[in-house]
């Protein structure tokens, strides 16, 4: 079967993702849909070099070329989804689970090996997280954690969200008087939202800088789609440390009663959650990620807005924040694809897709896709919008959309009021080299006249 303009021939089963590469998926790419695109494999599009620095040509690429491709060197091999409806549909479809964690954490380790001991601890809390589980582990772990992110619970935070920017402008503007250039990476956008997931977790002490080391270990695991033994171990033991850490939180007590582990601790002593590695693993999996996808948010954000000055100028009406922030994670979402395994056989736009076989969506592709928004290669912050496919959809649609939204909001505002002569000192900032993520390395900046 093929979709119009576009054949996709499949091959024998290829144990996709899992390290079984005995036969491989095959794709003719057809030159006759007048998109101007050569038919080459993609082996040609490799996962790292480019997907790095600006993916989004190689995106409009594979959009023309179809909605589905397979990439051998993604996880060993994966089926990547292209388009807005496609990537929609597949966050929205029961046939892909989310449970996906065990040929991905264990692909480096041999059988019987004692880096697979030792990796045991890690995939036990991988395999737990709410982000990571299907029915009916998902929904009840989601009702277990919703309290906690409730708007009215979310917006009560906004005032104490408020007083760490302010802090950490008044920071930068004793480290940097006048003009002089600073890194708004590690000055501002880093320590801000390691902080506020701190406090959203009721984290009394924290010691940041051991929680950052921490989160950039499994960053780099998380981002890569051929992790070396060395980022798997080093993840295993930042995860498992990071665990412990909250665990002495909560037997010392060390916790808020209105945090989202005290939340969490409540639901275990009532049996909503099932034990203490689970809820271990929804304190360990919130750490990071609020933390690692609001870093670049913040960062890309601010990039874009004073790349054209007067962008950044506009943002001084705070009606146009909300606006702006959404648009904002469309046009760059700093997380570019997620994961998801195929429970069963089925035909997914022509291609025969095997149970096992990994799917990525491609939240980056999708969020450009013009059949799904007018101009979609333009930023335009006044554009209306709902929540992008930044934050995903369906039943696993992010659960911090609305804290990682306020928190933007917050930041921005904050920024552009105190800064408005704020300006890039460096035209070409270094990106991240993880395709996974999208984000700046450092960001120099000067707050100008």
């Amino acid at each position: 079967m093929a979709t119009a303009g576009w054949p996709i021939h499949c091959a024998a089963r290829c144990g996709a993702g899992d390290g079984r590469a005995d036969e491989r998926p095959t794709i003719r790419y057809d030159t006759t849909t007048g998109a101007g695109i050569p038919a080459r494999p993609l082996e040609a599009l490799p996962a790292t070099g480019a997907f790095h620095g600006d993916p989004y040509e190689r995106y409009r690429e594979l959009r023309l070329a179809g909605p589905i491709h397979w990439a051998p060197d993604w996880f060993g091999g994966a089926w990547l989804l292209t388009t807005f409806d496609g990537v929609q549909a597949a966050l929205k479809d029961g046939r892909l689970s989310a449970q996906r964690t065990g040929g991905w954490v264990m692909r480096q380790a041999l059988r019987g090996s004692p880096e697979r001991r030792r990796l045991t601890d890690m995939q036990r809390l991988f395999a737990r997280a709410m982000l990571f589980v299907d029915k009916p582990a998902h929904p009840r772990l989601r009702a277990a954690m919703q309290q906690a992110f409730r708007p009215a619970r979310v917006e009560a935070l906004r005032g104490q969200v408020g007083g760490l920017v302010e802090e950490l402008i008044d920071t930068i503007e004793q480290r940097a008087p006048g003009g002089e250039p600073f890194d708004f990476i590690e000055q501002f956008a880093t320590p801000l939202p390691s902080r506020v997931i701190a406090r959203f977790l009721g984290l009394r002490q924290t010691d940041e800088a051991r929680f950052l080391r921490w989160s950039q270990s499994l960053a780099a695991f998380l981002g890569s789609v051929s992790p070396t033994a060395g980022e798997t171990l080093a993840a295993h033991a930042s995860l498992v440390a990071m665990g412990d850490e909250i665990e002495r939180c909560i037997r010392d007590g060390d916790v808020e009663p209105d945090g989202l582990i005290a939340d969490l601790a409540a639901a275990e002593a009532q049996g909503r959650i099932e034990g203490r590695t689970e809820l271990l693993a929804q304190c360990a999996m919130l750490l990071f990620a609020g933390h690692e996808t609001t870093r670049h948010l913040l960062g890309t954000a601010v990039h874009w807005l004073l790349r054209e000055p007067d962008r950044w100028r506009t943002l001084e009406a705070p009606a146009r924040l909300r606006s702006a922030v959404r648009e904002l994670l469309r046009w760059d979402s700093p997380v570019q694809y997620t994961g998801r395994r195929a429970n069963c056989d089925f035909e997914l736009f022509g291609a025969a897709i095997r149970r096992g076989d990994l799917v990525l969506p491609l939240i980056g592709a999708a969020n450009r896709d013009p059949a799904r928004y007018d101009g979609a290669e333009r930023l335009d912050l006044d554009r209306p919008l709902g929540l992008p496919l930044s934050f995903g959809t369906g039943p696993h649609v992010c659960i911090g959309a609305g804290l990682t939204l306020m928190e933007a909001e917050c930041a921005l505002g904050a920024l552009v009021r105190r800064w408005p002569g704020l300006c890039l000192a460096d035209a070409d900032p270094p990106w991240i080299a993880a395709p996974l993520y999208r984000g700046l390395s450092t960001l120099a900046l000067s707050r100008g006249a």
